[in-house]
């Protein structure tokens, strides 16, 4: 009998042990979180990292671990560590899809991406990231507060594209190459006709047509054209000469 007692009491300690080390190690990942969002709060962002990829990697489990995944993420964008933070964004939504946090890791998503957009005379693999980034956030959280913020990157987005295709039909209308501008700015029109480039690719097809001596394609895009979205004094002055022509 005496001998069972001994080994109750032992088994009894053992898991009194076990649970108070348990208990130690939570405190210390709660510590650790805590020092890590005092480290954001005063733009520490680098210690930051430390304290909240220990929590991420020694408790994912905890009821903090995706908090200390978002932040994590936070940390490297905030170090504009664009590349990294993505990762660590999209790690948050595979990893934890039900965290409250993964709306706003998508939309971040889109953001980063944005941040790595460059001028729009470059390569725009990335510009094309952030807005697909960004359509599919909208799409997925319609009601989300984020969404309008949203949609105004995306136009932003969009018109850089645009912008892009826009002046490649205007170096061709410099090399006198009338039909490879036509044909360049009828890709603004069928991709980017929501811009605000729209009216004045008009103008520039239809001075390229003017210049062709197709009078009847000049015509045709002379009617798409909205006036007063014509604001320049320059631009105003080549329209109605165009107009001239086909009176």
């Amino acid at each position: 009998m005496k001998s069972r007692f001994y080994i109750l009491m032992l088994v009894i300690i053992l898991l009194f042990g076990c649970s108070n080390r348990k208990n130690a190690k939570i405190d210390s990942f709660r510590v650790r979180y805590k020092k890590g969002m005092e480290l954001i709060e005063k733009e520490k962002y680098f210690q930051a990292v430390d304290h909240f990829t220990y929590v991420v990697y020694n408790s994912p489990g905890s009821e903090m671990a995706d908090n200390a995944q978002f932040y994590l993420a936070e940390s490297r964008y905030f170090l504009d560590e664009y590349l990294i933070a993505i990762d660590e964004y999209m790690r948050l939504i595979r990893r934890w899809p039900a965290s409250s946090f993964t709306e706003q890791a998508k939309y971040k998503i889109g953001k980063t991406y944005e941040k790595l957009s460059p001028i729009y005379e470059m390569d725009q693999a990335y510009t094309v990231k952030a807005i697909d980034a960004y359509q599919s956030f909208v799409d997925e959280y319609p009601e989300n507060e984020y969404r309008s913020k949203a949609e105004k990157s995306i136009k932003k987005l969009r018109y850089k594209l645009a912008k892009k295709v826009f002046d490649a039909g205007k170096l061709y209308m410099v090399l006198r190459e009338w039909k490879a501008a036509t044909i360049t700015f009828q890709g603004v029109i069928d991709n980017y006709y929501d811009t605000e480039l729209l009216n004045y690719t008009y103008l520039e097809m239809a001075s390229c047509y003017n210049k062709m001596n197709d009078k009847s394609n000049m015509i045709k895009i002379l009617n798409e054209i909205e006036p007063k979205k014509i604001t320049a004094t320059q631009d105003k002055i080549r329209y109605n000469n165009l107009l001239d022509k086909i009176k």
